[in-house]
């Protein structure tokens, strides 16, 4: 009779998507719709109106893996709640805003609440109550955002031709409000053991074929051996470059289409791979759980990478674009699913709170230098193509550094 009951570890899942698809958009894909607006109202350069987000980012490099810690040992479901009010007051207080430094104190304070209540906690919970199908849950858990941003894409580009950015912010913010505090409160658990429960799969044994994922496979070094070890810095190395390309590219794909094509055709092609990268990150998961996380990063950063080779072709036509769309859509899943599948790949379910501390750490030093590089070197070009073509050897980068973690970190198990 119990075995035919629903593993609430799916109901959990279900307030991660929740979590996520109101809560890492408008820092993420989103942010960037504001750009044109704000810096024209209030008459400062890109390059200022992307600091605030460089400052929001950054806050991760030192306080990830403070935040973790704290997670792991604290009352998990009462720090994500105060984070999720805290952050919808925050990102109301940009509304406010008549010079950069206000937006800069809004970023600092939304940075610390966006770090409690998002990525790090939903991917701790995700590791905690699965151990089979891992990859489908985490991807499951990711995709929100791709809803978020296909459902709040073309509402923001309603509301910022309509209403003006200030009010932009003040109703997101409301709406984020009345969908992720009540999965935060009501629906996400932090582990199992809390409810008299296992993870799914942990009584299954090992899960066989040498190409499958083995997501607890631990190492047989403690974690401050592996520090010392290649493939540890390996790791961080693709954690830090992994930042940059995703925020660089999410951070200036919306004006720079805007700029060359028209808002409408902006909000499309932004809306098309924020719902493509549903599917895309669920197939990822699958890719990962069955052929393993070699396979799936090789596949999403190849993707990742041609999204840039389409932005490069010349010409006004917007059929570029679309094709953009279509393989960042698949692609971009390295950005959220890839780094807590990698780190659990490498270090096991033991060591991952502390390890994805610190990956995330170097994940956050990327994602606070991205979008400020990208705007760096638009402002000094006057062109977004060299810009691309950086990202595209990134991207390569990035690749090769997490490929050769995990081949390394397989001689410590």
């Amino acid at each position: 009779m119990t075995n035919k009951k629903l593993f609430y570890g799916w109901v959990v899942v279900a307030g991660c998507i929740l979590i996520t698809m109101t809560m890492v958009p408008p820092i993420m894909a989103l942010s960037g719709k504001y750009l044109l607006y704000v810096t024209t109202d209030l008459n400062i350069s890109r390059s200022a109106f992307t600091l605030a987000n460089t400052v929001l980012q950054s806050l991760g490099i030192f306080l990830s893996p403070v935040v973790s810690k704290r997670l792991a040992e604290g009352n998990l479901r009462r720090i994500q709640t105060l984070s999720v009010l805290g952050y919808c007051a925050s990102y109301f207080s940009y509304s406010l805003a008549t010079r950069p430094l206000h937006l800069y104190i809004s970023a600092f304070a939304l940075g610390i609440f966006y770090l409690n209540a998002t990525l790090i906690p939903v991917s701790m919970v995700v590791t905690n109550w699965f151990s089979k199908h891992r990859g489908l849950a985490m991807s499951l858990a990711m995709a929100g955002i791709g809803v978020g941003g296909t459902v709040f894409s073309p509402l923001l580009t309603f509301l910022l031709e309509n209403y003006g950015w200030r009010s932009a912010y003040r109703i997101m913010s409301l709406v984020i409000l009345a969908l992720a505090l009540p999965a935060a409160l009501f629906l996400i658990r932090k582990k199992p053991e809390d409810m008299g429960l296992h993870p799914l799969g942990a009584d299954d044994g090992p899960a066989g074929g040498e190409n499958k994922a083995k997501p607890d496979t631990g190492l047989r070094i403690s974690f401050e051996q592996a520090r010392l070890r290649p493939f540890f810095w390996l790791l961080l190395a693709g954690m830090l470059t992994n930042g940059l390309i995703n925020a660089g590219a999410l951070g200036h794909f919306p004006p720079a289409i805007q700029e060359s094509h028209g808002a409408v055709i902006q909000a499309t092609v932004i809306s098309l791979y924020s719902s493509i990268s549903i599917g895309g990150k669920l197939l990822l998961g699958w890719i990962n759980d069955r052929f393993g996380v070699v396979v799936s990063t090789t596949y999403a950063c190849v993707l990742f990478g041609l999204s840039f080779v389409f932005l490069l072709l010349p010409g006004q036509s917007a059929v570029p674009l679309y094709a953009m769309a279509l393989v960042f859509g698949l692609g971009n899943a390295i950005g959220t699913v890839t780094p807590p599948l990698i780190t659990a790949q490498v270090f096991g379910k033991e060591q991952y709170s502390r390890a994805y501390g610190v990956a995330n750490s170097f994940s956050q030093v990327g994602l606070s230098l991205g979008s400020l590089a990208v705007a760096s070197v638009y402002d000094a070009a006057g062109s977004y193509r060299p810009a691309w073509f950086l990202l595209l050897v990134l991207t390569g980068v990035t690749l090769a550094c997490w490929v050769g973690s995990v081949v390394l970190a397989r001689r410590m198990k």
